[in-house]
């Protein structure tokens, strides 16, 4: 079975490139091609799994028919068994450019905000074809489908690929960024932190995806009962345009020079968490990132209640979960948990992490679905 992969990126997208691997290993009879940007931090990686690796830039602008009969001209060449798309750009391009196609879809749905803008989850859903189907990474996104009367047989449920345990193991070994050191932080002080990529609003919102001006706001309210607490902003503008992060920086000019501290980029997530008396992660739409590693490192941990971080987020049993509507519930949390040991919170949470995502289920449920979607459509033809 031959599975071409369509991925958007080169740079993230870590849990693709990784379960592309997991399954090579555990199951080579499986070949991988993919359609890929070139020149992130993950093409090598590609180049060594993949047996054919196609540089293409998935670019919605003018170019865009003559990119897609290029596109086109890609798939019919590598002649999948299965598509396996993992972005909602990239299943545009294959339903729209492929539409002649018999070759069975998935897209796997890593993230739901698409799913929470009308317009966006009226292409996804109604530019599907019969051969298309969807791999749900969590329960919210899975009823997202099912609420808008996709059939059952359309949908598969299973968890983004994370390897537990080796990032357990990398955690012994890793440096960890010493803030207090590096800033002049006094022992006395709790630290308040979040760790993420900075991405900018979209065009149709004022705000940043990740919920960055919320945990201002709320760190202002919180300085006016105690002066004792440090907040740090870790991680750097995914892409080049940094005018969103100069935003941020100037509201924190103004609400504290002194007490508001912005990182940069990092290698490691927990050579930077791990100074953290309380992670705060206050996304306005998320699947199961961004918590997961915070949880499995025993960093005590409130996130918003948004998307499908409650899965993971068990309000009072494996950390916070807060309503973004209402600044006084996060303040109050914060400072409960800055002022608690929070032991069961932290052997909840690491326990939630390896539970919901266990490897092996992971990988044989993603073996079982390239099966049973081969397997109902056997009779595959691109036409040309």
């Amino acid at each position: 079975m031959h599975i071409l992969h369509l991925i958007k990126t080169s740079e993230g997208a870590s849990w693709a490139i990784n379960q592309i691997k997991e399954i090579k290993r555990r199951f080579p009879e499986i070949t991988f091609s993919v359609i890929i940007p070139d020149g992130g931090i993950h093409i090598i990686e590609y180049y060594e799994v993949c047996r054919d690796v196609y540089l293409f830039d998935y670019k919605l602008n003018h170019t865009i028919f003559n990119r897609g009969l290029e596109f086109k001209k890609i798939v019919i060449n590598d002649n999948p068994d299965i598509i396996h798309s993992w972005f909602t750009q990239t299943t545009l391009y294959a339903r729209f450019f492929l539409r002649n196609s018999k070759v069975p879809r998935l897209f796997q749905v890593v993230g739901p905000l698409h799913l929470e803008n009308k317009i966006f989850k009226f292409f996804d859903i109604k530019s599907a074809q019969q051969n298309d189907y969807w791999i749900a990474t969590s329960k919210y996104i899975l009823n997202k489908y099912r609420t808008s009367n996709v059939g059952e047989d359309k949908l598969f449920l299973n968890y983004a690929y994370i390897h537990i345990e080796k990032l357990l193991r990398e955690k012994e070994t890793v440096a960890i960024i010493n803030f207090r050191n590096k800033y002049g932080i006094p022992a006395n002080y709790k630290i308040i932190g979040t760790a993420s990529y900075i991405y900018p609003p979209k065009f149709y919102e004022k705000t940043g995806v990740k919920g960055h001006e919320k945990l201002l706001e709320v760190f202002r309210a919180i300085l006016e009962v105690r002066k004792d607490v440090v907040l740090i902003i870790a991680g750097k503008t995914f892409g080049d345009k940094v005018d969103y992060e100069n935003k941020l920086k100037q509201i924190a000019l103004a609400i504290d020079k002194d007490r508001i501290l912005f990182t940069g980029a990092y290698k490691n997530v927990f050579s930077v968490i791990a100074n953290f008396d309380v992670f705060v992660y206050l996304s306005k739409s998320e699947n199961l990132g961004g918590v997961f590693e915070s949880l499995l490192f025993e960093v005590p941990t409130i996130s918003s209640d948004r998307g499908e971080l409650p899965e993971l987020v068990l309000n009072n049993e494996t950390g916070y979960n807060v309503s973004l509507e209402n600044n006084v519930i996060i303040k109050e949390r914060i400072l409960k948990m800055l002022n608690s040991e929070n032991e069961d919170f932290k052997k909840n949470g690491k326990e939630r992490v390896q539970q919901l995502f266990d490897e092996d289920t992971i990988i044989n449920k993603a073996y079982a679905i390239y099966v049973n979607v081969g397997f109902l459509n056997s009779n595959n033809t691109i036409v040309k």
